[in-house]
């Protein structure tokens, strides 16, 4: 999966809040975020329920991570700021 980064400013609750869920569900703050995109990305404009088949494939998806996430070693997708900067600065200076 590409992943495409982006960059968003949290006050000081959402910080809080996000840190505090992310701990208890054993998830990063960023797989946090992008799951709460999901939910709300799936509704519709009124914030209606989608369609179940759309709906349905999100589920399957999460719960396919989830199950993956749980088999162990998730090493795969822990990134190390540093590294990405360093790859990304070698590229251009070069």
């Amino acid at each position: 999966m590409y992943m495409i980064r982006k960059q968003l400013y949290l006050d000081e609750r959402h910080e809080r809040m996000l840190k505090q869920r992310a701990e208890e569900q054993g998830l990063s703050e960023a797989e946090l975020v992008r799951r709460a995109l999901d939910l709300l990305l799936s509704r519709g404009e009124g914030g209606e329920p989608v369609p179940s088949s759309r709906r349905e494939a999100l589920e399957e998806l999460l719960a396919r991570a989830d199950a993956a996430a749980a088999e162990g070693d998730n090493s795969a997708w822990r990134f190390d700021r540093d590294e990405i900067y360093a790859e990304r600065e070698d590229r251009f200076v070069r």
